[in-house]
Parts: structure tokens; sequence; C-alpha cells
């Protein structure tokens, strides 16, 4: 009989261990934090979901506000254009034929992030909100872009073009760093070794602007909301603005 009471007990002990486990995988996965979401977009676009391993195609009257974690990736096809918004309010406009993934983590006991957009093809315009002590960064095979706050332009050649404000670009193979300011531009050469840079006219600059139009125009400002729990089991809510096509 002593022997059965122990039994049952270890039986009871194990299955304590299992269900504690399995909420807290859950609590962890309700923690995860998105760093970005995808709030319009022309189709077709589709997402890579890194820890689902899943991919999809976002649908017009379904996924509007698909969110995006740590290690996904978006493409655009030959028609496809995307507006993605960051936590921080920052926004990245995505040109046709793109493919880009998100990278970034918050540190949960400060609110110091870091983004990163590895950018393997095409070509994107970034309005970047002020980053304080933040790190937001764009790279490419060629190049990094490091960011404070600016409106500027890359694409996965390793060109930079900065509309307003600062971006220091640096060739990865050799570590070159210049700083890009307003109507400025770098090329990174194909080794990733060498930077070409100069200065860009009002009509260079709203010709690369161009082709992003589309995304802006008759747009009424609403919000989202995202729920997630902080570093002390806390329910924390962010609103995020953003801009829709009117009726």
């Amino acid at each position: 009989m002593k022997a059965l009471r122990m039994a049952r007990v270890l039986v009871a002990i194990l299955s304590l261990i299992v269900l504690v486990g399995a909420i807290h995988n859950e609590l962890e996965k309700g923690n995860e934090r998105p760093l970005a979401f995808v709030k319009r977009f022309k189709p077709n676009v589709n997402i890579d979901n890194r820890a689902a391993d899943k991919s999809k195609t976002l649908d017009l009257d379904n996924d509007k506000g698909e969110q995006l974690f740590d290690g996904d990736t978006l493409r655009t096809d030959k028609d496809g254009y995307a507006l993605v918004v960051f936590m921080d309010k920052s926004i990245a406009k995505v040109k046709p034929r793109s493919l880009l993934v998100v990278r970034g983590e918050t540190e949960k006991t400060s609110k110091r992030s870091n983004t990163r957009i590895d950018l393997s093809l095409g070509e994107i315009f970034l309005n970047v909100e002020p980053q304080g002590n933040n790190d937001f960064e764009v790279s490419t095979s060629r190049s990094l872009a490091s960011v404070k706050g600016t409106e500027f332009g890359s694409t996965s050649d390793g060109y930079v073009w900065v509309k307003e404000g600062q971006v220091d670009v640096t060739a990865l193979q050799s570590g070159e760093t210049i700083s890009l300011f307003e109507k400025m531009y770098a090329q990174v050469n194909e080794q990733g070794d060498g930077i070409d840079s100069g200065a860009l006219s009002d009509d260079d600059i709203e010709g690369l602007e161009d082709d992003y139009d589309d995304l802006d125009e008759d747009l009424v400002k609403k919000q989202i909301k995202f729920r997630f729990r902080d570093a002390n089991g806390q329910i924390r809510e962010i609103t995020i603005d953003y801009y829709e096509k009117g009726n």
C-alpha cells in the first residue's frame, strides 16, 4: 500500500510538472510581441512565418493588420506593394518584386529595442521615427544603413538615398562608412568594399519617390491596438496610428 501511495504521488507530481510546462509555453507564445504589421497592400503579397513554418498570401478582405514577428519574410510580386508599420510607428513602403526579412528584439527590462530589415531583393522607402538609444538598420548583401530618424530609400544592390535626416552607410567587406544627409546618395560597389556618393537634385528626389505615391492617396487616419504581457506579468496595450485609403 505504501508503495502504491508513493507511486500515485509521483504520478501526480509528474502530471503537475507537465501541466506547468504547458502553461509556461502558452504564456511564452502569448508574450511574443510583434515587430510590425502590414497595414496596406496590393496583391500579391506573401508572408512566410518562421516560428510557425508556414506561408500565406495576404487577402485584401481578411488580412489587414497582419502581424510580423522576428524572422518573418515579406515578398511582393510584380504588381505587389506593401506598407509596413513598426511598433515605434516607423513606416516602410515596399515596392514590387521585393523580398525582406524583419528582425529585431525588445529588452524586457528596459524600453531599448533594435530593428533590422534584411533586404534581399527590390526596394523600400522608410520614414523612421527618432530612435534615441534604439537601433534601426537596413542591411543588404553589400551594405548596412544605420538610422536614427529620417526619410530614405534603399535598394538590394546597395544604393541608399536620403530625403531628410541622416543615414550612416557602411560597406560590409571593407568597413568603410560615410554619413549621408538631405538630398545625398551612396552606392556600395558589388564587392562591398567601396562607396561612391554624391548629391541629388529636387528632380532626382521626385523621381525616386514617384512609384510610392499610390500608397499615399486619400488616406484616413485610424488606429490599431496590440496587447501583450510584459516581464512583470502585466498586460500592456500599445496604440499605433495608421492611414487607410478612404471610401
